[in-house]
């Protein structure tokens, strides 16, 4: 992934990292599956390479009665194999088992998955469903951004270019459930044409909403947040006819393009069509 001008060190602390990354025009690498492809079409040529992979406070799952922790160093594969995330967050659960294929799966990390800023990715949505933050930190401060605050604009985030994400943070919340699902025509391995995450919350009487999230992606610049479509069903037992009006009004907050995997109109029927899905899975169907 290097030219003959092009440093490529291996820290073995987020310390050593941060450092390492305060070199102009450089960037840092975790499993490259995103970054492999920018690389090769000259999108990006950084004069120096900061490989994460032998940093292993960055690594690992750890869970607590309040909380789960992922770093950002984590594959794919192991969110997605991991029992407790399924049970705690179904949803992030099926987004980390759907990307690419096995082989992405292994070398894909949470981090890269987040910083890339693809507006197309499976995970970000997943996770801004259920409240998930970024830790963030540069050689002088440290910081927690809100994943629904993250994204500035296509392939564009919030970091400053001598900023990491050390891992992620989700909340955990009784009564909520949350899913995800995706709509991919082509092979399965392919971004997906529309992709929806969306989490429920109960009332003490488990019927009622309380708290809903509905986030779509590959029908925008960044990961859309149908806060009115969301809203819809709060206060509701989310019957049928409640589940098809929110699924209805993702309509107004998505800005989808033509492209190979569609027409605009195209993947706004299908946004309505596989929110609706989503929310069912939500609630058990």
């Amino acid at each position: 992934m290097q030219s003959t001008d092009t440093e490529f060190l291996i820290p073995t602390s987020v310390g050593e990292a941060l450092q390492a990354i305060a070199k102009e025009d450089a960037i840092f690498l975790g499993g490259g599956t995103s970054t492999a492809l920018l690389y090769k079409t000259r999108l990006i040529e950084p004069s120096r390479v900061v490989w994460l992979g032998n940093v292993n406070e960055l690594k690992g799952i750890r869970i607590s009665a309040s909380e789960v922790r992922i770093g950002a160093m984590t594959s794919v594969a192991e969110i997605a194999a991991d029992s407790e995330i399924a049970r705690l967050l179904p949803g992030l659960s099926s987004a980390a088992g759907v990307i690419g294929n096995a082989r992405v799966r292994a070398m894909a990390t949470l981090g890269g998955a987040l910083a890339h800023a693809d507006p197309r990715q499976d995970i970000p949505p997943a996770l801004i469903a259920v409240d998930a933050k970024a830790s963030i930190r540069s050689l002088s401060s440290t910081r927690e951004v809100s994943l629904a605050e993250f994204y500035a604009g296509f392939l564009e985030t919030v970091l400053d270019p001598d900023e990491l994400v050390t891992e992620v943070v989700i909340p955990i919340t009784s009564n909520r459930r949350s899913a995800y699902l995706r709509y991919t025509p082509t092979s399965e391995g392919d971004y997906p044409t529309v992709g929806v995450g969306s989490s429920l919350t109960f009332a003490d009487d488990g019927k009622t909403v309380s708290a809903a999230k509905i986030i779509l992606c590959g029908v925008g610049a960044v990961p859309i947040i149908a806060a009115q479509a969301a809203q819809a069903l709060i206060g509701t037992t989310a019957d049928e006819s409640v589940l098809r009006n929110a699924a209805a009004l993702v309509r107004g907050a998505i800005d989808p393009q033509d492209d190979e995997r569609g027409t605009a109109d195209y993947k706004t029927e299908m946004s309505e069509v596989f929110t609706y899905r989503c929310l069912r899975l939500c609630l058990g169907n």
